[in-house]
């Protein structure tokens, strides 16, 4: 199976019967995540995640509905009855992403806004918001991928970005995103939507 990365900006509020109908598709463990979300909007990018995420399986393998998921002892999600499967999620102010692939994989997505400057320093070396938002997408995608998390990896210090398994992905104007995949060379269909 090819990589896909599906992304989807969300520029209108969800109807009550598009929510019903979402709710009704979230993972039983994250449907109790979903209800501690604090505002609308928040629940809105939870439900698309995974409105998009099946639209993925079901495009790339032919799946009619979510399988069970589980949670690794690190807290990546997987599919336990179809481990050549494997998915990762992200939402940010008013955009979702979805990759699924047949080996590791790590998204995430970030709206730009501003920053502590101590923060930006920290993280990427610099004042730069641009820079920062690039450095911390392809941080926060390589620690998804690994299992690891955001901040080990920037404790470990980020690989360089040129590493053949990590991908920026091209979003919408103040949008950044990024994929970290298995291995180089690893074919990624793009889709971009907007809901």
């Amino acid at each position: 199976m090819d990589t896909a990365i599906f992304m989807a900006k969300l520029t209108r509020e969800l109807t009550p019967y598009e929510r019903d109908i979402l709710f009704a598709c979230l993972p039983p463990e994250r449907q109790a995540r979903f209800l501690r979300a604090k505002s609308p909007a928040g629940q809105a990018e939870i439900l698309c995640a995974y409105g998009l995420l099946r639209v993925a399986l079901r495009l790339k393998c032919g799946w009619l509905t979510l399988p069970a998921v589980a949670l690794s002892d690190s807290g990546k999600p997987y599919f336990p009855d179809y481990p050549g499967v494997r998915f990762n999620l992200s939402h940010t102010d008013g955009a979702v992403i979805a990759g699924v692939s047949d080996g590791p994989i790590g998204v995430d997505i970030e709206k730009a806004r501003p920053m502590r400057p101590r923060l930006t320093r920290r993280v990427a070396g610099t004042d730069d918001l641009e820079t920062f938002f690039r450095v911390w997408v392809a941080a926060e995608a390589m620690g998804k991928r690994d299992g690891r998390g955001v901040w080990p990896v920037l404790r470990d210090g980020v690989p360089p970005l040129s590493d053949a398994a990590y991908r920026p992905l091209d979003a919408w104007p103040g949008y950044f995103a990024a994929c970290a995949l298995h291995a180089p060379r690893v074919p990624v269909e793009t889709r971009l939507y907007i809901v």
